[in-house]
């Protein structure tokens, strides 16, 4: 994932105005310029056969990939499922409450239609398809649409996709899929939300469509803060901030130790092209959550072996990781929540994607036309701010 900020040769500026102009392509000139686009982006020309997937091609990659593979996602597939199954399990779905001339209350219903967005870069995603699909398929989105860019289309990623129900995929990334996303061509009907993390042109485009439909976030480079106290095994550290790292060029990781030598040894392990990514600082464990929450990552681990009281002090994260046992790859891959989290120190004000994310929350209600004053306090209102038809609306029903 890469920020606005990063993209060599065009600023914010250029890159707004580079990204409205495609968006506006696509919504005139429908597919035409989809396979324009991905013919120039992904130099791949699919207008003989289109960009939507065939069942065939997702049945036949399906059968090709390993059953290490298969058994991985299977499990990834039933943990994320029954987590965001069980999330929607702790809201009360519907409610009201009465008081002096008034029924009150709320009930949620999901979107209708979903687009997840599966990112290529340096690696395919098959646990974005899952982490994206699942929470939604939990909400009970009907219907679920995959982009991903050609170059991702996997045959790991299609069998997640088949695992996850989604059977409308198209290949196409970028811009270009977040405007069909949008606002539908004659290949792609448009969807009410699109989720998922993307580049610098991905965010500005889901920026830029919101509101015509909903989206989740904006995400930046990926992050994550380690607090780590004298007895982490320093193998464990240095692991899990390679592992970081390794997202791409733009990935930051803290760690904040309260063992001056353990941070040497760890130093030790990690290679020194990795240093321009990374930030360590020797403080106490109640500091290192001060820095943490300053910093809102959007990984937080607790490398230490008594972390209930630190988890106590977490104002800010995006997911916690507690324990010497539990690195962060635990929630990228298998554990449950969603991999997609707040970034950039969003987390300060927003939370990942769940099967929230996709339920609208309805208000109810209802007066009780016996309880005149009621309509006499809404036409004060009404009344203070010149809204005559406003006043008028409640004044009649108060007539007998």
């Amino acid at each position: 994932m890469c920020d606005l900020c990063i993209i060599s040769g065009m600023d914010k500026l250029k890159i707004t105005d580079y990204v409205c102009a495609i968006i506006e392509d696509i919504r005139q000139n429908g597919d035409r310029s989809v396979l324009k686009y991905l013919k120039k982006f992904d130099g791949v020309d699919l207008s003989k056969n289109g960009y939507k997937m065939s069942q065939k091609a997702v049945d036949d990659a399906s059968k090709r990939v390993d059953i290490a593979f298969k058994r991985s996602a299977e499990a990834s597939y039933k943990n994320v499922l029954a987590f965001h199954k069980y999330e929607l399990s702790q809201i009360k779905k519907s409610w009201k409450f009465k008081s002096k001339g008034v029924t009150a209350g709320q009930f949620y219903s999901p979107v209708s239609s979903a687009g997840i967005y599966v990112p290529g870069g340096r690696f395919p995603y098959p646990s974005t398809v899952i982490m994206t699909a699942l929470p939604a398929k939990a909400a009970g989105v009907k219907r679920i649409v995959m982009v991903t860019p050609p170059k991702n289309m996997s045959d790991e990623v299609l069998f997640a996709a088949k695992l996850c129900g989604v059977n409308e995929i198209y290949c196409v990334g970028g811009i270009a899929a977040v405007a069909a996303l949008a606002y539908g061509t004659d290949t792609v009907k448009k969807v009410d939300m699109i989720v998922g993390p993307g580049n610098a042109y991905v965010n500005e485009a889901k920026r830029q469509v919101f509101g015509q439909v909903g989206i989740d976030a904006l995400a930046g480079p990926s992050e994550v803060a380690i607090i780590a106290d004298k007895g982490v095994p320093e193998k464990y550290a240095a692991a899990d901030i390679m592992a970081q790292v390794e997202h791409d060029p733009m990935a930051k990781a803290y760690l904040f130790c309260e063992c001056k030598r353990k941070i040497a040894k760890i130093v030790k392990l990690i290679p020194k092209e990795a240093f321009k990514q990374i930030t360590i600082e020797h403080c106490s464990l109640d500091k290192g959550v001060e820095k943490s929450n300053a910093i809102a990552p959007e990984h937080l681990e607790l490398l230490v072996k008594n972390f209930s009281k630190l988890l106590r002090g977490v104002k800010n994260a995006g997911a916690v990781f507690a324990g010497y046992q539990t690195p962060t790859s635990a929630g990228d891959y298998w554990a449950g929540p969603s991999h997609v989290l707040p970034t950039n120190a969003s987390a300060k004000f927003s939370s990942g994607l769940s099967s929230m994310t996709f339920l609208k929350r309805t208000t109810y209600v209802e007066l009780d036309k016996k309880y005149k004053q009621s309509y006499s306090d809404i036409a004060g209102f009404a009344q203070a701010e010149g809204m005559t038809y406003h006043k008028k609306s409640a004044q009649e029903r108060s007539i007998k």
